[in-house]
């Protein structure tokens, strides 16, 4: 795998430890990028979920866009360790409570990486069931 360094800038910290992001990351060189599309919790059963079920729904799927995109790497741990930019798009607003649940669930993912993320709050979203949406890119080395 290849290090993705963490950045962090004073007064960025809290934010950061809460949802486990940074305030920037550095790719080396020599990665291969992986990109995902935006993924949504449409193919679960049961279907959609509040916020944060639909959150935990996305990830799956990232996992396993991640994987399809990367078969030579079998660790699951190493798939969402490459992962150093989030983008993630929520119908309306989302209450600290929602929020945090967010934050739980990404922590699991994430374990101990902290990518960069943006979080942006919609509208609405395609198709009108969808409260979230997640597309990643993520670095990895072929055949490491």
């Amino acid at each position: 795998m290849p290090t993705v360094t963490s950045y962090d800038y004073p007064g960025y910290e809290e934010l950061g430890q809460i949802f486990n992001i940074s305030a920037a990351v550095s790719i080396p060189s020599d990665a291969r990028i992986v990109a995902t599309s935006g993924q949504i919790a449409d193919n679960h059963d049961p279907l959609w979920g509040t916020h944060a079920e639909q959150f935990e729904k996305a990830m799956i799927n990232i996992q396993r866009s991640l994987a399809v995109a990367s078969p030579h790497i079998t660790d699951t741990r190493q798939l969402w360790e490459g992962v150093f930019y989030v983008t993630s798009f929520h119908v309306g607003v989302l209450s600290r409570e929602e929020q945090l649940q967010i934050a739980a669930i990404a922590t699991r993912y994430f374990g101990k990486n902290k990518p960069a993320w943006a979080a942006i709050c919609v509208n609405a979203l395609f198709p009108p069931e969808a409260l979230v949406e997640i597309q990643v890119q993520a670095a990895y080395r072929d055949g490491k």
